[in-house]
Protein backbone atom coordinates (compact mmCIF):
# COMPACT_ATOMS: atom_id res chain seq x y z
CA UNK A 1 0.00 0.00 0.00
CA UNK A 2 2.83 1.98 0.89
CA UNK A 3 4.30 1.52 -2.50
CA UNK A 4 1.40 2.42 -4.55
CA UNK A 5 0.92 5.61 -2.16
CA UNK A 6 4.18 6.84 -2.89
CA UNK A 7 3.73 6.32 -6.77
CA UNK A 8 0.68 8.26 -6.37
CA UNK A 9 2.44 11.11 -4.80
CA UNK A 10 5.16 11.14 -6.94
CA UNK A 11 3.25 10.83 -10.27
CA UNK A 12 0.85 13.74 -9.16
CA UNK A 13 4.09 15.72 -8.32
CA UNK A 14 5.49 14.99 -11.91
CA UNK A 15 2.01 16.00 -13.34
CA UNK A 16 2.03 19.28 -11.26
CA UNK A 17 5.75 20.00 -12.14
CA UNK A 18 5.22 19.78 -15.97
CA UNK A 19 2.35 22.06 -15.66
CA UNK A 20 4.31 24.31 -14.21
CA UNK A 21 7.08 24.19 -16.70
CA UNK A 22 5.01 24.96 -18.92
CA UNK A 23 3.26 27.57 -17.59
CA UNK A 24 7.15 29.53 -16.53
CA UNK A 25 7.78 28.73 -20.66
CA UNK A 26 4.62 30.60 -22.36
CA UNK A 27 5.17 33.22 -19.55
CA UNK A 28 8.53 33.56 -19.02
CA UNK A 29 10.82 31.09 -20.46
CA UNK A 30 10.49 31.84 -24.36
CA UNK A 31 10.87 35.44 -24.28
CA UNK A 32 14.44 34.71 -21.94
CA UNK A 33 15.72 32.42 -24.39
CA UNK A 34 14.10 33.70 -27.52
CA UNK A 35 14.13 37.07 -27.59
CA UNK A 36 16.23 40.18 -26.81
CA UNK A 37 15.23 43.37 -25.49
CA UNK A 38 16.06 46.51 -27.59
CA UNK A 39 15.33 50.35 -27.27
CA UNK A 40 13.04 51.61 -30.46
CA UNK A 41 11.78 54.74 -31.21
CA UNK A 42 8.89 56.64 -29.87
CA UNK A 43 9.12 59.24 -32.70
CA UNK A 44 10.28 60.57 -35.61
CA UNK A 45 13.50 61.99 -35.13
CA UNK A 46 16.19 64.10 -37.63
CA UNK A 47 19.54 63.85 -38.14
CA UNK A 48 21.25 66.28 -35.51
CA UNK A 49 18.95 65.78 -32.59
CA UNK A 50 19.69 65.82 -29.36
CA UNK A 51 19.30 61.96 -28.16
CA UNK A 52 17.60 60.69 -24.60
CA UNK A 53 16.44 57.80 -22.99
CA UNK A 54 13.18 59.02 -22.33
CA UNK A 55 12.95 59.33 -26.44
CA UNK A 56 12.97 55.76 -26.31
CA UNK A 57 11.09 52.46 -25.32
CA UNK A 58 11.78 49.10 -24.98
CA UNK A 59 10.59 45.94 -27.00
CA UNK A 60 10.99 42.09 -27.52
CA UNK A 61 12.05 41.23 -30.75
CA UNK A 62 14.00 38.03 -32.18
CA UNK A 63 17.20 37.98 -31.57
CA UNK A 64 17.49 37.15 -35.11
CA UNK A 65 15.97 40.22 -36.29
CA UNK A 66 18.16 42.82 -34.71
CA UNK A 67 19.48 45.09 -36.57
CA UNK A 68 23.68 45.46 -36.04
CA UNK A 69 24.77 47.68 -32.88
CA UNK A 70 21.52 47.48 -31.56
CA UNK A 71 21.03 49.00 -28.41
CA UNK A 72 19.01 47.40 -25.09
CA UNK A 73 18.07 48.92 -21.72
CA UNK A 74 20.92 48.55 -20.03
CA UNK A 75 23.01 50.86 -22.85
CA UNK A 76 20.46 53.67 -22.02
CA UNK A 77 24.20 55.21 -20.88
CA UNK A 78 25.24 55.17 -24.21
CA UNK A 79 22.74 58.29 -25.01
CA UNK A 80 24.66 60.63 -23.02
CA UNK A 81 25.88 63.86 -24.91
CA UNK A 82 24.84 62.08 -28.23
CA UNK A 83 22.93 63.32 -31.28
CA UNK A 84 21.57 61.36 -34.06
CA UNK A 85 23.81 60.79 -36.82
CA UNK A 86 20.76 60.30 -39.66
CA UNK A 87 17.20 60.42 -39.59
CA UNK A 88 15.12 57.89 -37.09
CA UNK A 89 12.03 57.06 -37.82
CA UNK A 90 9.48 56.26 -35.21
CA UNK A 91 9.35 52.31 -33.91
CA UNK A 92 13.08 51.76 -35.86
CA UNK A 93 15.84 50.06 -33.40
CA UNK A 94 18.79 52.00 -31.78
CA UNK A 95 21.39 51.15 -33.56
CA UNK A 96 25.61 52.96 -32.17
CA UNK A 97 25.80 53.91 -35.99
CA UNK A 98 22.15 56.35 -35.39
CA UNK A 99 24.78 57.77 -33.00
CA UNK A 100 27.61 60.53 -33.00
CA UNK A 101 28.77 63.11 -30.09
CA UNK A 102 26.94 66.49 -30.41
CA UNK A 103 29.94 68.55 -31.33
CA UNK A 104 30.51 65.89 -33.86
CA UNK A 105 30.66 67.65 -37.98
CA UNK A 106 27.37 66.07 -39.72
CA UNK A 107 28.21 63.65 -42.16
CA UNK A 108 27.58 64.44 -45.72
CA UNK A 109 23.30 64.47 -46.71
CA UNK A 110 22.53 61.38 -47.55
CA UNK A 111 18.91 60.05 -49.73
CA UNK A 112 17.09 57.09 -49.83
CA UNK A 113 18.23 54.84 -53.54
CA UNK A 114 16.47 51.61 -54.95
CA UNK A 115 18.81 48.77 -55.37
CA UNK A 116 16.22 47.61 -58.59
CA UNK A 117 15.65 43.66 -58.55
CA UNK A 118 16.93 43.25 -61.91
CA UNK A 119 20.52 44.23 -60.76
CA UNK A 120 20.76 41.88 -58.06
CA UNK A 121 22.07 38.67 -59.22
CA UNK A 122 22.29 37.44 -55.11
CA UNK A 123 20.86 38.65 -52.07
CA UNK A 124 21.26 37.70 -48.22
CA UNK A 125 17.94 36.33 -47.37
CA UNK A 126 18.45 37.84 -43.63
CA UNK A 127 19.38 41.23 -44.89
CA UNK A 128 16.67 43.79 -43.31
CA UNK A 129 16.67 47.56 -42.74
CA UNK A 130 19.18 48.75 -40.21
CA UNK A 131 21.95 46.01 -41.17
CA UNK A 132 25.09 47.17 -43.64
CA UNK A 133 25.19 45.88 -47.23
CA UNK A 134 28.36 45.27 -48.81
CA UNK A 135 27.46 45.53 -52.54
CA UNK A 136 30.13 43.56 -54.67
CA UNK A 137 29.89 42.51 -58.41
CA UNK A 138 28.77 39.01 -59.14
CA UNK A 139 31.66 37.98 -59.60
CA UNK A 140 32.78 38.79 -56.33
CA UNK A 141 35.79 41.07 -58.13
CA UNK A 142 34.72 44.55 -58.33
CA UNK A 143 33.63 45.99 -54.20
CA UNK A 144 31.21 48.55 -54.72
CA UNK A 145 30.97 49.76 -51.35
CA UNK A 146 28.99 48.73 -47.88
CA UNK A 147 26.05 51.21 -47.42
CA UNK A 148 23.04 50.87 -44.18
CA UNK A 149 19.94 49.83 -45.32
CA UNK A 150 16.54 51.61 -45.60
CA UNK A 151 14.61 49.43 -46.41
CA UNK A 152 14.08 45.67 -48.07
CA UNK A 153 10.79 45.30 -49.76
CA UNK A 154 8.67 42.58 -52.05
CA UNK A 155 7.33 42.79 -55.23
CA UNK A 156 4.45 45.16 -53.82
CA UNK A 157 6.57 47.40 -52.00
CA UNK A 158 5.93 46.09 -48.66
CA UNK A 159 8.89 45.66 -46.05
CA UNK A 160 10.33 42.28 -45.87
CA UNK A 161 10.49 41.91 -42.13
CA UNK A 162 10.57 38.47 -40.76
CA UNK A 163 14.15 37.20 -40.61
CA UNK A 164 13.34 33.39 -40.38
CA UNK A 165 11.72 32.74 -43.83
CA UNK A 166 14.81 31.96 -45.71
CA UNK A 167 14.49 34.58 -48.69
CA UNK A 168 16.76 34.31 -51.85
CA UNK A 169 14.64 34.08 -54.70
CA UNK A 170 13.47 37.31 -56.31
CA UNK A 171 9.87 37.97 -57.88
CA UNK A 172 8.42 40.42 -60.50
CA UNK A 173 7.03 43.23 -59.92
CA UNK A 174 4.24 43.65 -58.01
CA UNK A 175 0.76 46.15 -58.28
CA UNK A 176 -0.07 47.05 -54.45
CA UNK A 177 1.33 49.64 -52.43
CA UNK A 178 1.14 48.98 -49.12
CA UNK A 179 3.80 49.56 -46.47
CA UNK A 180 3.10 46.75 -44.54
CA UNK A 181 5.29 43.58 -42.16
CA UNK A 182 5.43 40.96 -44.32
CA UNK A 183 7.39 37.88 -44.97
CA UNK A 184 7.17 37.75 -49.00
CA UNK A 185 10.13 37.33 -50.76
CA UNK A 186 13.08 40.03 -51.44
CA UNK A 187 12.33 41.80 -54.47
CA UNK A 188 14.58 45.14 -54.09
CA UNK A 189 16.48 47.36 -51.37
CA UNK A 190 17.10 50.83 -50.40
CA UNK A 191 19.97 51.83 -49.31
CA UNK A 192 21.24 55.31 -47.77
CA UNK A 193 23.96 56.41 -49.76
CA UNK A 194 24.93 60.25 -51.54
CA UNK A 195 23.65 60.74 -54.43
CA UNK A 196 27.50 60.74 -56.00
CA UNK A 197 28.05 57.04 -54.50
CA UNK A 198 24.71 56.27 -55.83
CA UNK A 199 25.73 57.18 -59.67
CA UNK A 200 28.90 55.35 -59.47
CA UNK A 201 26.12 52.37 -58.80
CA UNK A 202 24.34 53.72 -61.63
CA UNK A 203 27.06 53.49 -63.86
CA UNK A 204 28.19 50.45 -62.58
CA UNK A 205 25.02 48.43 -63.75
CA UNK A 206 23.95 50.51 -66.92
CA UNK A 207 24.23 48.32 -70.12
CA UNK A 208 24.57 45.10 -68.53
CA UNK A 209 22.32 42.65 -69.65
CA UNK A 210 22.57 40.59 -66.57
CA UNK A 211 22.23 40.96 -63.07
CA UNK A 212 25.43 42.91 -61.94
CA UNK A 213 25.23 42.67 -58.22
CA UNK A 214 25.33 41.32 -55.09
CA UNK A 215 23.93 42.14 -51.58
CA UNK A 216 26.08 40.49 -48.49
CA UNK A 217 24.92 41.63 -45.18
CA UNK A 218 28.32 42.99 -43.39
CA UNK A 219 28.20 41.24 -39.35
CA UNK A 220 28.82 43.51 -36.67
CA UNK A 221 31.98 43.38 -35.41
Amino acid sequence: MKTNKFKTVFGVALVVFAVAALLFWEAEGREMLLMDAVLVADADMKAGEPVAASGFHVVSAPAGTLVDGALGPGDAWELDGKAAAADIVKGAQLSRRYLRDKDAAPKPETSCFVIRNEWISMCTSALRRGDEALIVSADGTNVIGCFPVAYVKDGDGREVTDASSGMYGFTGAGTGNEHVNTSSPIHHVEIECELKEYRRILDFCAGKAYAPLMLVRKEAQ
